[in-house]
């Protein structure tokens, strides 16, 4: 029975999982290094391999524990943690036992906890970290304001925790188990039923990203998932010898998918390695180096870490001698490519340096993803076609897809050697039916459509007909062939006090291919013209700062030459808007937006509303 035959026939995550196992238990289920104690930067860091029995037997030790304390089919458990082995599975362990499991960012605030735990009911908690612990021990001991939803007002309410386990060691307390206790206690035995489910039963609470008010928590089923996992393969994302590289966070609904893939089908997964073990601190560059180790063949990532990749190589071709011949070798890359994508031969000299560079693309190549790196799968967020072109002139293959929470969770995606940039792609197989409305709103209906919002039945109504068509908020359009180009937000779209609508994303895109931006927020809903909030690349502004002679940079975003300069390269993009379109005026706020300020959620989309709220001032005063 082929692999896609065998996960149409599970009827649990957890029987998927178990299967593998049992007929394959010394086949590599994930990989992950161990950071040297001396020098975890640049000290040896050695990969241990886990196979399926390894991982069974500590599922299995935690399904008791689990069972022991009371967990049953509907039981709600949350997991607030960074992506790591453990998160998968205490996923498996919980849906083992019949549980279903709410999915948490380690990011978040402990207010923004207290509404999940709340909202799901989940009152046992897999915490990464004594961070997370002291969070939840914090929203344990105080009142808490939870927001007004269609369904209920504002009120306080006390969050209940009745147990903590944590990943890494940590300080002692009455609620809190250790995890590696757990796994050092006596073997168990396999679940007998595998919490007793069908394909129909719940299995996962995702929520949203809240840009518009208190997120969303999407109901999935054991058949949504088992639907993806079957629809991902017959795709081809991913085969028996896929090595993927998992550090986007598990409580994404993206990064899930991935993991599942990793768990329920013979492809491999690879985590990065701990940096810290008190805190869900996050080192860019152990993980840029784990990336670069792993010899993952697929790469899953969203358009921000690929805009902050081209950033990071556009910056090195600014310094030294070495940075002019990385400069030769991107200017050769981006004429050769920009030639043949007219039809045209590339003139001589491109030739010349294009061919004399071939080692240094594959050398970039190599230092961004490593050896084995066969492509890039790109979701999350529209991938700019600009930042696409870039890596593919480089060689390095960037797959873009689509999906959301809400369609558990992709739908259409790219494949290699079938790749339209600026599109999503056809969808992964045929079950998955698409249409667009009369308005160009996106619907899908499949059986990897979830079944609503949980606790939010006003809400489920507005995106779910009843025909069963998934109505996802977003604008597209589709070819010839079947491929799907997203054209930008319902909710986003900008209508101008002449009625003129604007789609905001791709003016976005324009103004932020300036080397200087690294955000932009275009304003205009309601008003006469459109203005831009603009966000500094501090990399590269630096270096230029560097070359002017500016040694102070804590006022660099009021700098009259880098405000001209960032206005030209606007003034560009203009040029290719039509008139109602073209910004008028830009103002370059003093900080980047961070998951850490408020300004972006979890998944880093720019939540909006609180940009135009807190920056209304300078907003207004571009209209005066």
């Amino acid at each position: 029975m082929s692999i896609a035959a065998q996960l149409d026939s599970y009827a649990s995550i957890a029987e998927a999982f178990y299967k593998l196992a049992e007929n394959e238990p010394s086949r590599i289920i994930y990989r992950q290094p161990t950071l040297s104690e001396h020098d975890r930067l640049n000290g040896t860091r050695n990969w241990q391999e886990t196979n399926y029995q390894q991982c069974e037997q500590r599922v299995n030790k935690l399904v008791a524990y689990l069972e022991a304390i009371g967990v049953g089919q509907g039981t709600k458990v949350a997991i607030l943690s960074s992506s790591r082995p453990e998160w998968m599975e205490a996923d498996i362990a919980i849906l083992a036992c019949g549980g279903i499991v709410a999915s948490v960012y380690q990011s978040l605030l402990p207010h923004d906890i207290s509404y999940i735990l709340f909202d799901s009911g989940a009152e046992i908690v897999f915490a990464e970290n004594q961070e997370q612990v002291d969070k939840l021990l914090e929203i344990r001991s105080k009142h808490w304001t939870m927001p007004a939803t269609e369904e209920r007002k504002e009120r306080e309410a006390s969050v209940s925790i009745k147990r903590i386990i944590c990943f890494e060691d940590c300080d002692q307390h009455d609620i809190v188990d250790s995890y590696s206790e757990i796994l050092a206690g006596q073997d168990a035995e396999r679940p007998k039923d595998f919490g007793g489910v069908s394909r129909d039963t719940v299995a996962s609470l995702v929520y949203t990203s809240g840009t518009t008010g208190p997120p969303k928590g999407v109901v999935q089923t054991h058949g949504n998932h088992l639907s993806n996992v079957r629809q991902a393969w017959k795709s081809g994302m991913v085969n028996e010898t896929s090595y993927i590289m998992l550090f986007l966070p598990l409580a994404h609904s993206f990064a899930k998918l991935v993991g599942y893939l990793g768990f329920l089908t013979p492809s491999a997964l690879n985590f990065p390695g701990v940096w810290d073990h008190k805190s869900s601190k996050l080192e860019p560059k152990s993980i840029t180096r784990d990336i670069s180790e792993s010899q993952s063949t697929v790469i899953p990532v969203v358009p921000r870490l690929l805009e902050k990749m081209r950033a990071g190589v556009q910056a090195k071709a600014e310094a030294g001698l070495k940075g002019k011949l990385i400069g030769a070798t991107l200017w050769a890359a981006r004429e050769h490519y920009n030639a043949l994508k007219r039809r045209e031969m590339p003139g001589s000299l491109v030739q010349i340096v294009h061919n004399g560079t071939a080692g240094l693309r594959r050398k970039i190549k190599s230092a961004l993803f490593g050896d084995k790196f066969v492509f890039a799968l790109s979701g999350g967020a529209k991938l700019p076609v600009d930042v696409a072109e870039f890596f593919d002139s480089l060689g390095i293959e960037t797959l873009e897809g689509y999906g959301l929470t809400e369609t558990c969770v992709a739908t259409n995606v790219n494949r290699l050697g079938q790749k339209r940039i600026g599109t999503v792609g056809p969808v992964l197989d045929d079950d998955i039916e698409l249409k667009i409305a009369e308005d160009g709103e996106i619907l899908f209906r499949g059986p990897n459509i979830a079944l609503g919002y949980h606790n939010r039945d006003a809400a489920t109504k507005k995106s779910w007909d009843s025909e069963g068509w998934f109505h996802t908020g977003d604008i597209g359009s589709l070819d010839a062939d079947g491929f799907l180009t997203i054209e930008g937000r319902k909710k986003e779209i900008i209508v101008t006090s002449g009625g003129k609508n604007i789609a905001p994303h791709d003016i976005e895109e324009g103004i932020k291919s300036s080397k200087f931006v690294s955000q932009a927020v275009l304003v205009g809903d309601g008003r006469r013209y459109c203005v831009a909030l603009v966000t500094l690349d501090m990399e590269y502004v630096r270096n230029w700062a560097k070359k002017q002679g500016i040694t102070k940079l804590d006022d660099i975003h009021k700098n009259e030459r880098l405000h001209q300069l960032i206005w030209e390269d606007v003034d560009r993009e203009n040029a290719q808007l039509a008139s109602y379109e073209t910004v008028k005026y830009v103002s370059i706020l003093p900080e980047d937006f961070s998951v850490e300020n408020g300004y972006l959620t979890p998944t880093f989309k720019i939540k909006r509303s609180l940009v135009e709220k807190d920056f209304k001032d300078m907003i207004d005063a571009m209209y005066k």
